[in-house]
């Protein structure tokens, strides 16, 4: 049996398009189905093409035993397919919700009505006084794959080396092994064109360790780093990296395999089966001077609470828009604040560059 699905239109992405697809995977192989389209999305077509015969439409005249349409098409067009057995319209929508549609008549030159779903059947009743019968759209899917989440935080600069390069060299080797992932690269320097849909640039976070706990990698590529914070926050968080072989990477404890991917600056050892499937679990501990930084700083100490600070009483030299309390502040009045922020406006520093007194303290309270 001839079988020929009509699709005029196909978008890059859809339920239409998706329906197609799945009714080609699961029984265009032994089913003599032809797909028919004007124009639309290269890949919505080109991934139907191992599964079903697939023709352009130039209304020309098609000889089939069954014809299906998935929208309200022409009649113009429903004539160019002489179907021997029936021509079939599938419902694919809530006409009254999506189209506002109050009323709406079956066409004559449509033989059935099927609706991909009660409430869609239900619909079609309420506007044509015909109830469709109802044949579920179909699912076929594959066994998913991972997706890898990769973390950056970097400045993308010229004191990290040719780091957008590296970058691209890593993400082009995980879409040609087809590895899907995802890579957010928190970073100031926005304004880079990523060719990747999945590199995606998002402005920098004073603190992105619910990110790193998150990820499979955090990766960091520099040719440079002094220490790297974000290589030992990945660790403290139990998260693997990957890194170049700057010398501060070895130094704060990335061994290859055990808790991360160490790479060449030239990038020619990348093995992205192995960094896909072997995601190392992090067992060491980083290297931290705890001991030295308490030496450094003294003996602990009573701590005053900001809300037992000095108090000081000033008079407001000039009038002034104060953002932090959302408000204006009139000269003359009297104001009383902690002494930190007295001395903050006590050295007013304008946009321009210039300094002047804001308030003048009066007495400490």
């Amino acid at each position: 049996m001839k079988i020929a699905f009509y699709i005029p239109y196909f978008n890059n992405i859809g339920g239409i398009e998706s329906w197609i697809y799945y009714i080609s995977k699961l029984y265009g192989k032994n089913r003599n189905i032809t797909v028919y389209y004007i124009s639309g999305d290269e890949k919505q077509i080109d991934r139907l093409l191992p599964l079903v015969n697939v023709r352009k439409f130039y209304y020309q005249r098609i000889e089939c035993d069954l014809a299906i349409f998935c929208f309200n098409t022409p009649d113009k067009e429903i004539e160019c397919f002489e179907a021997k057995k029936e021509r079939i319209q599938f419902v694919h929508a809530c006409y009254s919700v999506a189209y506002k549609v109050k009323e709406l008549k079956p066409n004559p030159l449509i033989d059935r009505y099927i609706a991909v779903s009660q409430t869609a059947a239900d619909d079609f009743y309420n506007l044509t006084g015909m109830m469709p019968e109802v044949i579920r759209n179909p699912i076929c899917l594959e066994e998913p794959k991972k997706v890898l989440l990769l973390i950056s935080a970097t400045r993308i600069a010229e004191d990290k080396g040719s780091i957008w390069e590296k970058m691209k060299i890593l993400a082009s080797d995980f879409i040609e092994g087809n590895y899907p992932f995802i890579w957010l690269v928190f970073t100031n320097n926005t304004k880079i064109k990523s060719p990747f849909n999945n590199v995606i640039f998002v402005p920098s976070e004073l603190n992105i360790s619910n990110y790193i706990a998150r990820a499979d990698y955090l990766v960091q590529l520099s040719e440079s780093e002094a220490d790297c914070i974000s290589v030992k926050e990945s660790l403290k968080l139990k998260t693997p990296v990957i890194v170049t072989n700057f010398d501060a990477a070895i130094e704060n404890g990335v061994i290859d395999g055990e808790n991360g991917y160490i790479l060449n600056m030239d990038m020619s050892n990348i093995d992205i089966d192995k960094i896909y499937n072997k995601i190392p679990k992090v067992k060491t501990n980083i290297k931290q001077s705890d001991t030295e930084w308490k030496e450094l700083l003294g003996p602990e100490q009573e701590v005053i609470p900001d809300d037992k600070k000095v108090k000081v009483k000033c008079v407001f030299a000039e009038g002034f828009t104060d953002l932090e309390y959302n408000c204006f502040r009139k000269k003359g009045d009297i104001w009383e604040t902690d002494i930190q922020r007295a001395h903050s406006l006590m050295n007013y520093k304008l946009v321009n560059g210039n300094n002047f007194t804001i308030i003048k303290l009066i007495d400490i309270i």
